[in-house]
Order: structure tokens, then C-alpha cells, then sequence
């Protein structure tokens, strides 16, 4: 079996995993044969090796009353792990999919013409649907410069076409940030995709999460959060912890001020053309 260290990696496997289940690829082996060529102690291996076969890298047969261990079918792991692309082949597209329940999946996007994929996904919502957010001002302009303009345009227009209800906690700088980061023109085209938009929105002052880069999205039973000068964003698809963290944003914006959005960007627009 082959697991290159990019995959290792999305899979949550550190050197030693790597080290067993590369030793075990085209032999089997009991524990003592096995310390001896991972170089990993033998009271290592008895934590570890349950613990990979919990997973279905790694299988155990009784012979003679001896344990060996060896790797799984690379199909079985394949078939468990589909999203990865195993046996030597590159990663073509830096997502990875984990169902975890017939509700419940974990994905984990890398690049962000892949965490745009939070967008899409927003998009995609029935007319009328409601979604929230929370947008520190420097996760504002990380959306803004590292994604291409026309993409967050089409997708506020798609938004106010559908009658999407955006519900979120925008720092209060985040608009005239906004605009001091663009040219005029892409300014003034930005904020008209945001122009009459069906929002519920609430103020968050200048001195929080003033030097957070990330932000995060409810929307269906999904929890995003993204960060885009990192280039990843993680989707947590499960009712309870979709409810965890709504519950957590009701908190925080009931304590918060209300903020005018399309108020703010009237006035914005209005300032850009005087």
C-alpha cells in the first residue's frame, strides 16, 4: 500500500503510521520483526497497532500461534477512504470527503478555488433560505483579494436573485475597508452586488477579532469555516453541532448592536460617484 505524505496528512496519520504501514506493504509480520524494521519500540507498537487497524490500514491473523500484522486490501481502503486518490497518484483537487454517518460528513477543502466551494454551497439553497456568517474585517479582505472579484459578485447577485436572508456579525470597519482595498471600479461594482440584499445584520465593534483572518458560515445543517490566507476551509455537516454553534451566534449577536448594511452601502455608493 502507498500513502504519499500529502495524503498522510489529510488522513491525521504522523511518521510512525507511515513507518508501519510502509513496512507492513509487502509482507507480514509479527511485532517483533516489525519494531526492528520500523525502528519503533515494541511498547510503541502495542498502542499503535490497534489503533491503525481501528482505522482498516492494517489487519492481524493468528498462524501457529503467532500474531502478524500486514495491510488492508488497498480496495477496502480505497472503498473507505474514496476521496483520496492512493498508489502512487497525485492529488488532483485538494478536497477530502469523510462520511461519518448517513447525516453526518467532514470536508476539508485546500486552495481556495476549492474553499469557494463554501459559496457554491451557499448558492445552491432554496429561494428564501436563510444563512448567517461572521466576517472579522481582515477575513473580509482576504475574501476580496485573494478570490477573483467577478466570483463574489456572481455569487452576491445569485444571493439577492434567490432572496436569500443573510443574517451575520460584520465588523463595523468592514465595509469602508472594503472600498480603500479596491479600485473605484470594482468598488462600486462590489458593493452594487450587495445593494438591496435581505440581510439581518449586527455590528461587531473595531476592538474584537481585530486581527482574526477567518471567518465562518451556517447554512442547512453545515458549519464552514474558512480561512483564505491560509487557503482551506473545513465543513462540518452535523445537526447537533450546527445547532452548538447557531446557538453561539444567537448569543453573540443579541448582544451586539444592529447595523444597517444596505444603508451603509447606499451611502457608500453615493460617496464613490460625488
Amino acid at each position: 500500500m502507498f500513502l504519499s505524505k500529502e495524503n498522510a496528512l489529510l488522513l491525521g496519520l504522523d511518521s510512525n503510521d507511515l513507518s508501519i504501514i510502509k513496512s507492513l506493504s509487502k509482507q507480514k509480520l509479527v511485532i517483533s520483526e516489525l519494531s526492528i524494521l520500523s525502528n519503533i519500540p515494541r511498547t510503541s507498537l502495542y498502542y499503535i497497532l490497534p489503533r491503525l487497524e481501528q482505522r482498516g490500514f492494517i489487519k492481524k491473523r493468528q498462524e501457529k500461534k503467532k500474531i502478524y500484522w500486514s495491510t488492508e486490501k488497498i480496495e477496502d481502503v480505497q472503498k473507505k477512504y474514496a476521496s483520496l486518490f492512493l498508489q502512487n497518484k497525485e492529488i488532483t483537487k485538494k478536497n477530502l470527503t469523510v462520511d461519518i454517518s448517513k447525516s453526518s460528513a467532514l470536508v476539508l477543502n485546500q486552495g481556495n478555488e476549492n474553499v469557494i466551494q463554501v459559496f457554491e454551497d451557499i448558492a445552491k439553497m432554496a429561494p428564501h433560505s436563510r444563512f448567517y456568517g461572521i466576517q472579522p474585517e481582515k477575513s473580509i479582505i482576504g475574501a476580496i483579494t485573494l478570490n477573483p472579484i467577478s466570483e463574489i459578485i456572481k455569487f452576491n447577485r445569485i444571493v439577492n436573485s434567490k432572496k436569500l436572508i443573510a443574517e451575520g456579525i460584520i465588523h463595523e470597519k468592514g465595509t469602508d475597508s472594503m472600498v480603500e482595498t479596491l479600485t473605484k471600479k470594482e468598488a462600486e461594482e462590489l458593493l452594487k452586488s450587495f445593494s438591496n440584499r435581505s440581510a439581518d445584520t449586527a455590528s461587531l465593534p473595531a476592538i474584537f477579532l481585530k486581527d482574526t483572518k477567518a471567518e465562518i458560515y451556517l447554512y442547512e445543517d453545515k458549519v464552514a469555516i474558512v480561512n483564505w490566507f491560509e487557503e482551506f476551509g473545513v465543513i462540518i455537516k452535523n445537526k447537533d453541532v450546527f445547532d452548538l454553534i447557531k446557538s453561539m451566534f444567537d448569543s453573540t449577536k443579541y448582544m451586539l448592536k444592529k447595523y444597517d448594511q444596505n444603508e451603509k452601502i447606499a451611502r457608500k455608493l453615493v460617496k464613490l460617484n460625488s
